[in-house]
């Protein structure tokens, strides 16, 4: 059975597709075990509480948005593109002279006269 190799453009879509689905099942969670519910008490409560609960809930708001957009970038590794890595200046290439090689390595019979 022969190898499947992933290509690195083949793997990035895999990441970012199961960030994506573990931050909606986050989402949903969150949703079905806080918004909701405030929602609920919300109806019946008096101004200062609403007050609170919309404060407790845009936080939780600014949060979940700052986690997608650090999850984001950390998945696409953008800071490749902010941060580039600190690399060894490339050296020179060497040209060898192809005669003077060729001079060196010839053999010569000294018996031979021409």
């Amino acid at each position: 059975m022969p190898k499947r190799h992933l290509s690195p453009h083949g793997l990035a879509y895999v990441r970012v597709a199961a960030f994506l689905v573990a931050f909606v099942v986050l989402l949903v969670f969150v949703c079905y075990y806080y918004l909701f519910p405030a929602l609920d008490a919300a109806r019946d409560a008096p101004p200062p509480a609403r007050r609170l609960l919309a404060a407790h809930a845009r936080l939780l708001l600014a949060v979940m948005l700052f986690i997608l957009g650090v999850g984001l970038v950390l998945t696409f590794r953008t800071g490749r593109f902010f941060l580039p890595r600190k690399r060894t200046p490339a050296k020179p290439t060497q040209y060898p002279d192809a005669w003077a090689e060729a001079a060196k390595r010839i053999k010569v019979d000294e018996d031979t006269d021409q």
